[in-house]
């Protein structure tokens, strides 16, 4: 391996360590949004470093083939360390402020969906709602108005002819009369 494939080894090592350091402060500031469950927070942290190492592995590999030395684990650490002496102030700031601006997109985008198809749909189906209760209440009325109408004359003639009927008619009868008067109570 030649000198200069070395140092640009080295700066490439660095650079990366200031990426690993970004990512990572990046990784923690947004672990707030998944630390419901702790075995969901050490999947991602797994996941996190597995696909960091194979990211910095890839710049090494295009960078001198991949060939570890120890030295190159020193740049990584240096990197690390500049971004945390140097950028993570800054880097945070930023961060925070890229957080607020893509969560108020969110919310103005969620309220627009909700204010635009959500409150129409559930607006549209209520008044469908309220139209075949109305439709309802109002054929109900007219089938107990109906009845009424035409009960009326069965209850004259029924009145009528209850003195003068047996008494096995009016066992049979007696049902049909209970459910008159319950039709009549429900009025």
């Amino acid at each position: 391996m030649t000198l200069s494939t070395q140092f640009i080894t080295i700066i490439a090592m660095v650079i990366s360590g200031v990426y690993l350091g970004a990512s990572y402060h990046t990784f923690k500031r947004l672990e707030r949004l998944w630390t419901s469950s702790i075995l969901w927070k050490y999947v991602l942290e797994i996941l996190f470093w597995i696909i960091q190492a194979a990211i910095l592995y890839f710049i090494l590999f295009l960078v001198n083939e991949g060939i570890l030395r120890l030295y190159i684990f020193l740049a990584v650490l240096c990197g690390y360390a500049m971004f945390k002496s140097l950028f993570e102030q800054v880097f945070g700031r930023i961060v925070d402020t890229l957080i607020r601006i893509v969560l108020r997109i969110y919310r103005f985008l969620y309220r627009i969906i909700e204010i635009s198809v959500v409150k129409p749909i559930v607006f549209i189906v209520s008044l469908i709602v309220v139209c075949i209760s109305k439709v309802f209440i109002a054929l109900y009325s007219l089938l107990i108005l109906l009845l009424k109408v035409l009960g009326w004359p069965v209850k004259v003639i029924f009145s009528i002819l209850q003195p003068i009927l047996p008494k096995n008619a009016k066992k049979y009868l007696h049902p049909f009369y209970r459910f008159y008067s319950k039709i009549r109570r429900k009025e």
